[in-house]
């Protein structure tokens, strides 16, 4: 937990973050340099102990899951390694600044959004943006080490900006709009 330090605030997720409650550290959002019209939500989720080979995790299915059940546990997001919490933390505070001045300018096209990742040094690879069907706007993820996400959205007043775990499928969008 050495990245996440001072009071912690549990908050319920919406739009691009899945499963489980964020917990925010008031101490590591970095200060808005967006204008007024533009609100910023920065979500950290905390870091877990490790994952790996080591770890004594398995599921016992005695009987098939419901479609219902299949999908809830398909979307649930994995636990950060410190390693990559550390990654997510420092890549949304590398990007921010950037998706704070596309918020602020009104720019929400996916071209511009996925250029302020590769811009900051990501593989366009590792981005995936999506524009919002029935709004102005445009989702986006960043996938990291083996399974970091930062996550959020763009559109017209807010930017959220989340630090989060894979979902069990291994992708880190979400479907929202």
């Amino acid at each position: 937990m050495g990245l996440l330090r001072g009071g912690l605030l549990a908050l319920a997720v919406s739009g691009a973050v899945a499963c489980g409650a964020p917990a925010v550290d008031q101490g590591a959002v970095p200060p808005s340099t967006s204008g007024a019209g533009c609100a910023v939500r920065y979500e950290v989720a905390d870091a877990l102990a490790p994952v790996g080979p080591s770890s004594a995790y398995a599921e016992i299915h005695v009987a098939p899951l419901d479609p219902a059940e299949q999908e809830r546990r398909r979307r649930q997001r994995l636990p950060l390694s410190p390693r990559d919490h550390g990654s997510a933390v420092e890549a949304a505070g590398r990007v921010r600044p950037a998706l704070e001045r596309l918020c602020a300018a009104g720019d929400f096209g996916a071209t511009a959004t996925a250029e302020a990742f590769t811009a900051a040094g990501y593989p366009a690879n590792d981005v995936y943006v999506q524009p919002f069907p029935d709004s102005a706007g445009v989702g986006y993820s960043l996938h990291l080490g083996e399974r970091a996400c930062v996550t959020g959205h763009v559109r017209p007043g807010e930017l959220l900006v989340a630090v989060d775990g894979a979902r069990r499928d291994g992708t880190c969008a979400e479907a929202s709009g």
